[in-house]
């Protein structure tokens, strides 16, 4: 079964105490609405810590001086594999509790997809030792070993890679054409331990519902790294 946990990362530990909008609306919502599951933010420390005690030393030093949120992508990966549960990031929107989504104990991987492009990274719920993650680990560590550092590269196409390899026997691109993405649709809704759902980000997604667009996300992101004093990644904001 998919085992009731949720596993937050932020630069500090003391997320769940802002009242940040995204927060509110987002991971706070969340937790509300889960009061069954247990919820851990983990900071950068725990994070990198994390990943030296599940890597072998030659491989952590691939990520030793990476960005955070390069670490943190396959830190979410192991995460999952390891330990089951959720895997969300925390600008997530939500307002649908998780006993919505996971029906019955049937279910044992929850996969939305990204509209039509590919399958959400930023949103990971399974149950523990699932083949799809572990096939994603391998293949970030074996691009880092060939010295790609190319973010979206490493992140969501490697998962996209892992995730068709896995469950279609072939390594699907990111952005295949809806055609394809229809098909690859009808065979994951065939699977019975499967659940998927096509996201519309941020407003249409597996746990959000608002058809009002009432919450403007781009604003409310910056808010809240201007908050926490904190520049985006891309170095843009």
């Amino acid at each position: 079964m998919i085992p009731k946990i949720i596993h937050l990362t932020w630069k500090t530990k003391d997320l769940l105490n802002s009242e940040s909008p995204i927060v509110l609306y987002g991971m706070r919502k969340l937790v509300d609405l889960n009061p069954d599951w247990k919820v851990t933010v983990y900071d950068d420390n725990e994070v990198d810590d994390y990943l030296k005690a599940n890597l072998n030393y030659s491989d952590y030093e691939l990520i030793q001086d990476a960005h955070i949120v390069v670490k943190s992508d396959l830190w979410r990966l192991i995460k999952i594999y390891y330990e089951g549960g959720l895997y969300i990031d925390i600008d997530r929107f939500c307002n649908i509790s998780l006993s919505e989504i996971i029906t019955s104990d049937e279910i044992k991987w929850v996969l939305p997809t990204s509209l039509d492009f590919d399958f959400s990274h930023d949103f990971m719920l399974s149950a523990p030792q699932n083949p799809a993650y572990f096939e994603a680990i391998q293949m970030y560590l074996q691009i880092r070993r060939e010295g790609h550092r190319e973010v979206y590269f490493l992140g969501p196409q490697t998962y996209m890679h892992a995730v068709t390899k896995t469950i279609f026997g072939e390594i699907i691109n990111t952005d295949p054409g809806i055609e394809k993405f229809t098909e690859m649709r009808k065979k994951l809704e065939s699977i019975p331990f499967i659940k998927t759902f096509r996201e519309e980000p941020p407003h249409n997604t597996i746990l959000y519902k608002d058809d009002s667009k009432s919450l403007d996300y781009e604003t409310l992101k910056r808010s809240l790294y201007s908050d926490f004093k904190l520049k985006h990644w891309t170095g843009e904001w």
